[in-house]
């Protein structure tokens, strides 16, 4: 397992890439769409951060405030690790197949303790 990005929830996505046009350290990787939804993939320090309006996993409606939302780490496989109770008991948004300028990914978001989200994904393409 490896960290792949962290996520962060923000009021819009300019003026995140404002931010990171801006602001020293920061270097701008990519703009990225899931569906309708666009999010902006940046780096800090050697650490990928993505930034978000709207997650996945986020319910119909009014998103809730800005902030950060969750780690993402590679799996080898995921179905071996929701075969496992401990990550299938904190199963939040079921497994999905995603598809983009990052490649496609098999992942699902997990909830182990109370406002800890973590994003588990599969690499299936280069």
């Amino acid at each position: 397992m490896k960290l792949v990005n962290l996520a962060f929830r923000v009021a819009r996505i300019a003026e995140a890439e404002a931010m990171v046009a801006n602001t020293p350290g920061w270097r701008w990787r990519a703009m990225h769409q899931i569906g309708e939804d666009r999010f902006l993939e940046a780096e800090f320090g050697g650490v990928k951060v993505n930034f978000f309006e709207v997650a996945l996993y986020d319910r119909p409606g009014s998103p809730p405030a800005p902030g950060f939302l969750h780690a993402s780490y590679g799996v080898p496989d995921l179905a071996a690790m929701l075969a496992n109770p401990a990550w299938a008991g904190a199963l939040i948004h079921p497994p999905q197949r995603i598809s983009g300028g990052f490649g496609t990914r098999d992942i699902a978001f997990f909830e182990p303790l109370p406002g800890c989200r973590i994003e588990l994904m599969e690499q299936q393409d280069d």
